[in-house]
C-alpha cells in the first residue's frame, strides 16, 4: 500500500490532472454511446445499463489509464534529469561550462542592451596543483566542493554560477555594479581564506584569486569573460589571494 501511494506522489500535479481529464474523457464517450444504444428501450434498463458499463469502464481502463500516465510521468521524469546532468557539473552542482557560457549569452541577449546587464567574475583556487600533488585528489576534490558551495552562499538566486573547468569558477552577477560586486569577491575570497578548518586536513592551505569585469552595451559573452580573465591573471600576478576589478586591486573599504 505504501509502495502505490508513494508511487502515485512521485506524479506531477500535471499528471494527475492529465490522467483524471483522460478518464474522465473516456467514461463520458462510453456512457454517451451506452446511452444512444438502449435510449429505446425504457429506464429501468438504460439504468442498468449505464451502471454495468461504468463498472466495466473502471475496471479496465484505470489500469491500463494508470500504466499509460506513469510511463509518460517516467519518460518526464528522465528528460528533466537528463537535461539536469547535460547542464550540471557533477561534483558541485554548479553549471557547468557549456551551460554557463549559453545561459551568460543570453542574458546578454535580453531586450534593452542599451545598459550593462551585470557583471563577471572569474575564481580560480590558488597553488590548487601543488595541493593536489601533496595531498591527493580526495582533498583536491573537498577543496573544489568548498569553494562551490562559498560561491552558492555569497550570491543569489538568480545570479549565475559555474565550475568552467579543473578549479576555475565563473560567477555572473545580475544587474551588479562593480563596486557591489566587488564586495560580493572580497566576502567570498575571505569566507575561503578562513574555510581550513573545514577541510579538516593539517597544513592545507585555501585561497581564491578573482578576477571581475562589468558587462558593456554590445559586448558578447565571450567578450565580457576574457575581460574577467584578465583581471584574474592580474590577481594571480599581485600574489593571489586578491581581488582585481577591471585590472585594478580591489581594496575594501
Amino acid at each position: 500500500m505504501n509502495s502505490i501511494r508513494d508511487w502515485l506522489a512521485s506524479w506531477s500535479l500535471a499528471s494527475v490532472k492529465r490522467a483524471a481529464l483522460l478518464f474522465a474523457i473516456v467514461l463520458i464517450g462510453v456512457e454517451a454511446m451506452v446511452l444512444t444504444y438502449y435510449w429505446g428501450d425504457g429506464t429501468e434498463q438504460l439504468m442498468f445499463e449505464l451502471a454495468i458499463s461504468a463498472v466495466i469502464t473502471t475496471t479496465v481502463g484505470v489500469p491500463v489509464l494508470l500504466y499509460v500516465v506513469s510511463q509518460h510521468e517516467r519518460l518526464r521524469q528522465l528528460s528533466e534529469r537528463l537535461a539536469y546532468l547535460s547542464s550540471t557539473d557533477q561534483m558541485t552542482g554548479l553549471l557547468n561550462r557549456q551551460t554557463f557560457v549559453e545561459r551568460l549569452g543570453m542574458e546578454f541577449r535580453k531586450p534593452g542592451g542599451e545598459t550593462s546587464r551585470g557583471v563577471v567574475a572569474y575564481v580560480d583556487a590558488d597553488h590548487f596543483k601543488r595541493l593536489n600533488d601533496r595531498f591527493g585528489h580526495r582533498v583536491g576534490d573537498r577543496v573544489i566542493q568548498l569553494i562551490a558551495q562559498h560561491i552558492r552562499a555569497v550570491t543569489r538566486s538568480d545570479d549565475l554560477c559555474g565550475r568552467l573547468g579543473g578549479e576555475e569558477f565563473g560567477i555572473f552577477l545580475v544587474g551588479a555594479t562593480l563596486e557591489e560586486a566587488g564586495g560580493i569577491a572580497e566576502r567570498l575570497r575571505r569566507e575561503v581564506n578562513a574555510c581550513e578548518i573545514e577541510v579538516d586536513v593539517p597544513g592545507v592551505s585555501v585561497s581564491v584569486s578573482i578576477g571581475i569585469a562589468a558587462h558593456r552595451p554590445g559586448e558578447s559573452a565571450l567578450d565580457t569573460m576574457q575581460a574577467a580573465d584578465r583581471s584574474l591573471y592580474a590577481a594571480k600576478n599581485e600574489g593571489r589571494n586578491a581581488v582585481v576589478i577591471e585590472l585594478q586591486r580591489y581594496r575594501a573599504a
